[in-house]
Order: structure tokens, then sequence, then C-alpha cells
């Protein structure tokens, strides 16, 4: 009995262990998963034939005959505005593209693929090439596409209702690209709604402007949409103080000199190109006596070091959001307007046509849209907060080159050489502490951050089979932090990205 007895004890103390083990293993689940971001499970497919079509503008684009350059552009056009079309919603207000999801959850992940891919619409129909399009034997009317989407997303008894903006809110970030876009298309967007329409269109954009918000590029984003609002004549003028201190407020906190603007939290980096000069530009061009003096001439400063900055090869990569590198030349053709004593049309064009080329032979436009990676799809160096449509901020080089095309002869300048072509070079911009060198005989550019001199070179961590397992379970990004090998290491070069490395990542979502 005794034997038996103690067997028992034993056993019952084994399962009473086991049960506790399996309840704390569940609690510590549960509480990981906590904060699964929604909509997490739910992906989109690639549409029937995009591997044709994927080849197709490879093929196109890098054909394309220089005399006629605006063809391979007009063909990217048609190839993200089919994208557009293939992953609509129902109501058109969410485009759901393929790839893995941000923090954000679905809806706003479907928010930004509507939102970055709407200025480019935007600027094409506003140019004159009109709103009717057939795209692989498709019939488009962009209008009715992007009527459809606004009205469906900002009202708020639709089942597409893009939602109420909370502080600090990813929809502050879309909204000014929703504004801008109603702004460069108000001669025949705009103008199809009904005045019940466009009040409810500027009461979800005007939630914007009681929202606390990110110090630091986000300022300027509440100021865009004041600025359009105002200018498509709908705007309420109580907002008129709060967007006048915040834009002074931000230049005196973050103008660091020389053109460059600091940016917490992480500091100086390519946000300075694709989100802080593009927004100052377009500020300037919806509202020409806005701040004139500083914007052309912190532009015309940027550009007297940023023009170094590309080659045949690209550009030399660091920092966050790399997943925008396509939109890198923005400021250079912005500078045919706001600074054409720094860039002429030929040498923009020549850094927006290598830049793309460059990024279109690697691979990094895949399913109709851009890839999530540096060429093909790597969540080592995708940030949390990128989702599957994130990545289109990169059409903000081609949304300012339809856009200039009116005032400057952009496709049509003869090609003027960048200066890597033209021979080796050194500059530094000591407010930043950035030194860049080109070599013309093996056309390297690289970047060197004087501040991490002597440092190592931090690795890249990759994301790999553990980060999988962990992100399936707490259904949320759970990518590798890579801010030491993004911004801690000496040198960057076109010849070495930091992001490079073995193609093609078989654990993408």
């Amino acid at each position: 009995m005794n034997f038996f007895a103690e067997n028992a004890m034993k056993w019952l103390l084994i399962f009473i262990i086991t049960a506790l083990c399996v309840v704390m293993i569940r609690a510590k689940l549960e509480n990981f998963s906590r904060k699964a971001v929604e909509g997490w499970n739910q992906t989109s497919q690639p549409f029937l034939g995009y591997k044709e079509i994927d080849e197709k503008i490879k093929t196109t684009f890098i054909n394309t005959n220089q005399e006629s350059p605006f063809l391979g552009y007009q063909a990217l056009f048609e190839y993200f505005t089919l994208g557009f079309l293939k992953y609509r919603s129902p109501n058109g207000a969410f485009i759901y593209y393929p790839g893995a999801a941000s923090s954000h959850g679905r809806k706003l992940d479907g928010l930004e693929g509507f939102a970055r891919f709407f200025p480019l619409a935007a600027v094409w129909i506003s140019r004159g090439h009109g709103n009717i399009l057939n795209i692989n034997s498709e019939k488009i009317d962009l209008i009715q596409l992007l009527h459809q989407g606004i009205l469906a997303g900002t009202d708020q008894h639709n089942t597409e209702y893009w939602g109420k903006m909370k502080d600090k809110d990813q929809r502050i970030v879309e909204a000014a690209d929703i504004a801008l876009g109603l702004w460069i298309s108000r001669d025949h967007l705009w103008t199809t709604f009904s005045p019940q329409e466009r009040q409810q269109i500027v009461n979800w954009l005007e939630q914007v402007m009681n929202k606390k918000i990110h110090h630091n590029n986000w300022y300027l984003f509440p100021i865009i949409i004041q600025k359009s609002l105002e200018n498509l004549g709908v705007s309420n003028n109580k907002y008129s103080l709060l967007v006048d201190e915040l834009y002074q407020t931000y230049k005196q906190r973050y103008y660091m000199g020389e053109g460059w603007f600091n940016d917490p939290p992480k500091g100086v980096d390519y946000y300075n190109a694709w989100a802080i000069h593009y927004s100052l530009f377009w500020l300037d061009q919806i509202d020409p006596q806005f701040d004139p003096i500083f914007i052309r001439k912190t532009h015309a400063e940027f550009l007297k070091f940023y023009r170094y900055f590309f080659s045949k090869n690209g550009f030399p990569a660091m920092g966050r959001s790399i997943c925008y590198r396509m939109a890198a030349p923005a400021p250079i053709l912005t500078g045919t307007i706001l600074a054409p004593e720094e860039v002429s049309p030929g040498l923009a064009f020549r850094a927006l046509d290598l830049t793309w080329r460059f990024f279109i032979e690697h691979n990094s436009l895949q399913k109709g849209t851009v890839t999530q990676g540096y060429f093909t799809p790597d969540l080592s160096i995708l940030d949390s907060y990128s989702g599957a449509g994130s990545c289109l901020w990169s059409l903000r080089s081609l949304i300012v080159a339809f856009y200039v095309d009116e005032f400057v002869p952009l496709w049509n300048s003869p090609l003027e050489k960048l200066p890597i072509e033209i021979g080796d070079f050194s500059e530094i911009n000591h407010s930043i502490g950035w030194r860049i060198k080109g070599n013309k005989s093996t056309q390297t550019i690289e970047l060197e951050l004087l501040k991490n001199q002597g440092n190592k070179s931090p690795k890249l961590k990759r994301y790999g089979i553990i980060n999988h397992i962990k992100e399936s379970i707490a259904r949320r990004p759970l990518r590798p932090y890579n801010y030491d090998a993004l911004y801690q290491r000496f040198s960057y070069s076109t010849a070495s990205p930091v992001s490079n490395y073995k193609q093609g990542n078989s654990l993408i979502r």
C-alpha cells in the first residue's frame, strides 16, 4: 500500500506541476498575443497573371527608347494603377495589397494603400492625361474609382469608413496625402463632390487638427491638410493660428542648417528627402506666399550636397523606411522649380531614371506594387509600422516628376551627367556631419557618418524562423531591431548595400 500510495502521490505531484506549467505558459501566451493587430491572419493573394505583368513592366521600362522616355513612365503609372484596381475593397476605400502586415492593423494598411497611390492618380489626371484608361484589357475610370473610395472612407456610416482619429494616429499621415491629392486634382475630382459630400470629407480630415502628433516630420501633416483645404475653399479659419504655431515651432526646433532637419527619434536620414523637403515643396505650391524665402533657400542648400548621392547603382542606403527607396530622388526633381540654379531638368531626370532603372532591374516591383525590402521582400529591414501598402511612398518621386513637367521640360530635356559620371568627389555637410565620396572609375558612392568614425560595422540581424514563430503566436510584427546596422556604421556604400543579401525571403507572409 505504501508503494502504491507513494507512487500515486508522485504522479499527483507531477500532474499538479504540469498543470501549473500549462496554466503559466498559457497565461504568458495570452499576454504575448494580447496586442495582436487587427486582421493579422487576413492576407491578400496576388492577382492572376501578375508574373506576366511584372515581367512586362520590367522589360518595357528598361527597353524604353531614350528618345521617348515618357512612355516608360506612362507604363509605370499603368502598372501601379492596375495594382490599385486589382486589390480594391468592394467600396473602394481600402487597397489590400499582398504582403507583410504592419503593427497598425489591416484596415490602416488598406488606407495606406489608397492614400499613397492617390496623389499619383491625381497628378496624372490634373496634367491632362485623362481619367479613362485601358490597362491589360480593362477599362478604368480613375475619377469614378477615387470618388467612390473617398466617399466610402469618410462616411462614418459606411462599412469601409477610415475611422475616427486618435492621438498620434497613423491616419494623420495618410490624411495628408488625401488632402494633397484633393488639392492636386481640384479641377477634376473635387468638382464631382456635392456640397454635402465635401463637408463629409472636410469633417474627416479636420479631425487631425485636435490630435497630438509625434515630434518630428509629423508637424507638417496638419499644415498640409489645412493649407490644402484653404485652397479648396472649405477650411475652418479657426485652425490658422494653430498651423502657424506648428510651423514656426517645427523650424525653430528641428532645422539644423545647410538644408537639413533633425527628425527624432532616429535623427538625420532620408526622411529629409522623401518626407520633409517633399512636404515643404507642396506647401510652397499650394500657397506660394506661405514661406517662400525659407523653403527655397533650404531646398537649394540641401541640393548642394544631396545632388552627389545618385548613380546607376542607386544611392548609399541607410536608416529607417528603406522600402521608400525609389522616392529618394524626389527633392532633386522639385529642385527644378524651387532651386533651378542648383538642379537642371536634365540632371533631375537622370537621377530619377537611373534610380528607377536600378531597382526595377533588381525586381523591386512585384505583384502590382513595390516590394517590402531593398530589392525583393526582406523583413529584416521592414519596420514594424510598415505594412503592405506602406512602400508606395516610393511613388513620391513619380508624383513630383509628373507634376514638375508642366513647368520644366523634364521628359524632353537633354540628359546631363550626374556628378559621379563626371569625376571623383568628396563633399562634407558640416551641419549634419556627413561626408559623401564618389569614385568615377568604380561608379561607387560612399556615405560616411563622421560621428561614427571608429565604430565597428554592426551586422544586420536577419529575420528568421524564430521571428516567424513568435509572430504567428503574437499575431503582430516582431521583426529584428536593426538600429545599429542602419544608423551606427561609419560607412554606407552603393557597392555593398546594408540590406542586400540573398534575395527572396521564404518567410514573407
